[in-house]
């Protein structure tokens, strides 16, 4: 029998103090019958809200996670490349500074200059 929807409130009470015909018992039992599966679904859908908002935050966490990984990992690698870089720049100007002459004239022409510098310094020094 299809619940009928007037005075519902009417229906149960009459249930409730056990003064209900069996056509009103069973308009009851098809109202409370309804409502169960009523109440049903809107739980299937709360619960289907729930896993995806629990999927959307494993989902952002992890992607949190791996924006996080990357910048770290593009942070040491152009640290790596700037170090590199560096070593080599010290390294060719610690071969260009380096004071080795092939010819020997040349040198002793290099220590002359250098050492008339460090006599010149030193008299104004002394003066």
């Amino acid at each position: 029998m299809k619940p009928s929807n007037q005075y519902p409130d009417h229906l149960f009470l009459q249930v409730c103090h056990n003064s209900a015909t069996d056509e009103e018992m069973e308009q009851a039992e098809c109202l409370l019958q309804s409502m169960e599966q009523r109440i049903g679904k809107q739980i299937d859908q709360w619960e289907k809200v729930e896993r995806m908002t629990e999927r959307r935050s494993i989902g952002s966490t992890l992607r949190w996670v791996a924006g996080v990984a990357a910048s770290l990992l593009l942070i040491l690698s152009v640290s790596l490349v700037a170090n590199h870089q560096y070593r080599q720049k010290q390294y060719a100007q610690l071969q260009m500074s380096k004071d080795t002459f092939d010819n020997p004239e040349d040198a002793a022409a290099e220590a002359q200059r250098a050492l008339l510098k460090f006599s010149e310094a030193i008299n104004k020094a002394i003066k």
